[in-house]
């Protein structure tokens, strides 16, 4: 059996259903498949930002994540070494809010019934098991679910299915720009927690610890804990007493969550490498995480798939003609999404770096936050400002200046720290232009990720 589609969609989550609603939308046949039932759970920050929000907004289901009870996080309670600000969260006219926690079941599950609303032929519990060429186009995929295998044909298949996309491997999508994690994460929800309005979001990393928490839907409240990859051991050997004594050294989330009750499932994510790979080809495209990874640190990962699907239908629609148009289409969404994702993509492997926070990134930002202008680097997080417009050369020399007159610091480590930053950054915009590919066979996917599930107490 085999049946005939504008465009197939792999994968059903936060990228997914919500380029598979804008296409259906504009009057083009879709099919979605997802290997999960639906609603389920998976990797996830669950956090997203103000432009996110927009996007749920403009698919109409933004009202339905708010009945969720997710309150908006409109504060930023930072901790980075010896500096603590608390800000708001900058909100502009236009948004709707500004940051949302929301759990995935609850999230995706919204996301893949709109989609359904909008015409999309859904395929849950139904695995992507290749695609198929013809004419050195990709031009369907074969899938196998309870009804059995069977073959969807369409004009252009689209990987929105995660690390592990078998879309990417099927069409031998190479990754480059590797950036490899340097810790893991571990998170776990908790009712009766005791926070008082605004909604805030933690951010506490001090030392080598790192700590992120903040309410969520359901009235319950997120705790993350993103410890270096050097305590693994420590975590395997006893992760609900090393889960617990990481909440109790950051003070201001751990008297939040005192008298509460931990709920569901001790969760983590032990391993990770960030990655772009190629995006477009021949009949296909990728979005989302199976076209582009980053360090989890800032909670980037859905409002970049929200986003990137946005963008990569409204391509799509364009591009729908000829089959030359389309692969133009394709590729010029490949190369938005590369400028719009290089530096986020840096600066997330840095927020993620184990080791102590270098001592002239702190001067910057205590700098920033002197003159009231830590909304600037929040505008970072949001992704309507680059890393580069905020930690400014200027702001570099400046800060480098004032720690060297300071004395606070050994002279010669100072000066270091900052040669590196400099030469680091020459290289990156260097591989900005001109990729460094992985070695050939080489495939950063889900075998890199492991969740480790642990019965609460």
């Amino acid at each position: 059996m085999h049946a005939a589609f504008d465009v197939v969609v792999a994968g059903g989550r936060c990228a997914g259903s919500p380029l598979a609603t804008l296409l259906a939308r504009e009057g083009l046949s879709v099919a979605l498949v997802d290997r999960a039932a639906f609603p389920s759970d998976t990797l996830s920050t669950h956090i997203f930002q103000n432009e996110g929000a927009k996007v749920l907004e403009r698919l109409g289901v933004l009202d339905k994540v708010l009945a969720s009870g997710a309150p908006w996080i409109e504060g930023n309670d930072a901790r980075i070494d010896g500096l603590r600000t608390v800000a708001s969260i900058p909100r502009r006219s236009d948004d709707p809010g500004t940051w949302l926690c929301v759990r995935r079941p609850v999230l995706d599950a919204l996301l893949l019934e709109a989609a359904a609303e909008a015409g999309v032929e859904v395929h849950t519990s139904t695995r992507v098991t290749g695609v198929v060429e013809r004419d050195g186009r990709v031009s369907g995929v074969r899938v196998s679910g309870e009804g059995g295998e069977r073959l969807l044909e369409a004009t252009l298949v689209v990987g929105a299915d995660g690390r592990g996309s078998a879309v990417a491997r099927s069409t031998g999508a190479r990754s480059y720009n590797l950036i490899p994690g340097q810790r893991f994460a571990i998170w776990a929800y908790h009712e009766g927690a005791t926070w008082s309005p605004p909604a805030t979001l933690f951010f506490h990393r001090w030392d080598d610890e790192l700590v992120i928490a903040c309410p969520a839907d359901s009235g319950l409240f997120l705790v993350v804990v993103v410890p270096p990859l050097e305590r693994l051991a420590r975590f395997r050997a006893g992760p609900e007493a090393f889960f617990e004594a990481h909440v109790a050294a950051c003070e201001p989330v751990a008297a939040i969550v005192d008298g509460g009750r931990r709920v569901g499932k001790l969760q983590a994510m032990l391993r990770w490498t960030g990655y772009f790979r190629e995006s477009a080809g021949p009949g296909w495209a990728l979005v989302g995480d199976a076209g582009h990874f980053k360090d989890p640190t800032p909670g980037q990962g859905i409002s970049d798939a929200l986003r990137q699907a946005e963008r990569l239908a409204s391509a799509i629609v364009a591009g729908m003609g000829t089959t030359a148009s389309l692969d133009d289409a394709m590729a010029t969404w490949w190369r938005w999404r590369d400028d719009d994702a290089a530096e986020m993509a840096w600066f997330a492997g840095d927020l993620g770096r184990a080791g102590p926070v270098p001592p002239v990134l702190v001067e910057i930002l205590t700098e920033l936050a002197a003159k009231g202008e830590m909304g600037s680097f929040l505008e970072v997080m949001n992704h309507r400002a680059k890393p580069s417009e905020v930690l400014t050369p200027g702001r570099l020399a400046s800060a480098t200046g004032r720690l060297l007159k300071s004395g606070e610091h050994p002279r010669r480590q100072v000066l270091r720290q900052t040669k590196d930053i400099m030469a680091e950054e020459v290289h990156r915009q260097r591989l900005n232009k001109h990729p460094a590919y992985a070695e050939s066979g080489a495939y950063e996917g889900a075998d890199t990720d492991h969740e480790v599930v642990v019965n609460p107490t």
